[in-house]
Order: C-alpha cells, then structure tokens, then sequence
C-alpha cells in the first residue's frame, strides 16, 4: 500500500462504510416499493385472468393466453428483482459488519479495499464513490 492513498483513519474508514450502507439502504428501499408494485400487478392480472376465465367460454382464447405470458413475465421479473435485493442487502450487511469491525479496532483501508473488491462494491451504486472507484478511477453505474 503506496503512502499517496492518505492517512484515513479506522475512525473515517468505519464512518465511510457506515454511510455506504446508508446509501445502500435507501436504494433497498425503492427497489422493494418497485418490487411491492409489481408482485401488485401479478396480484391484480391473475384476479382478472380468474374472472374471465370463470365467466368466459370453457376454451381459453388468445387472449388469456397472452395474459398468462405476461403474468408469467412478471414474475420472473419479480425474481429478478428479488434477487438484486438480497445481493443489495447483503452488501449492506457487509458494510456494517465492516464498520463494525472498524471501529473495534481492527481492519485498515486495505481491508475496506478488498471488501470492495470481492463484492464488486462500484457497480452497485450510481453516481457515489467508492473508495475502489476512487482508487481505480472508476466510478459504480448501477
């Protein structure tokens, strides 16, 4: 580790994941409402596919067909979104075990470093910094 990274101190570093899980945070926040609007969605499609294959003809048509498909396209996308948010979650809890871990005395930037790096950190944030983004000259997008 090159001197030029700067004296930050546990302290800074705990504070530093403390916010990244903040931030975090807030992004699980408006991903669980976006995934709470669509599991809506899913609810209120299969309530209308029920009902008009209840007082429909006993053959479904191309319709009801084509609203299976879209319920069932729903719901991979409700997967998807449920699996981004365990993987945010997860990164949240690992940036305040860190923090923890910090502020107990132990761990320095290169430990925040290679928490960053195996986690991907960068790529799950939009436009904050990571201490990897900064040292790498690339910023998250995502």
């Amino acid at each position: 580790m090159s001197d030029d990274a700067g004296d930050i101190s546990r302290a800074e570093l705990a504070e530093y994941c403390r916010t990244q899980a903040a931030i975090l945070a807030g992004h699980l926040d408006q991903r669980s409402a976006e995934l709470s609007d669509l599991l809506a969605e899913i609810e209120q499609d299969t309530a209308d596919a029920r009902a008009s294959l209840t007082g429909g003809p006993e053959r479904p048509d191309a319709s009801a067909e084509a609203t299976v498909a879209d319920i069932e396209a729903k719901q991979e996308q409700a997967q998807a979104k449920q699996a981004e948010l365990d993987e945010y979650r997860t990164l949240a809890e690992g940036y305040t075990d860190l923090a923890e871990q910090l502020a107990g005395g132990s761990g320095d930037l290169e430990t925040v470093l290679e928490f960053e790096i195996d986690t991907d950190a960068p790529t799950y944030f939009d436009t904050e910094t990571t201490i990897l983004g900064a040292a790498t000259g690339e910023d998250g997008d995502g």
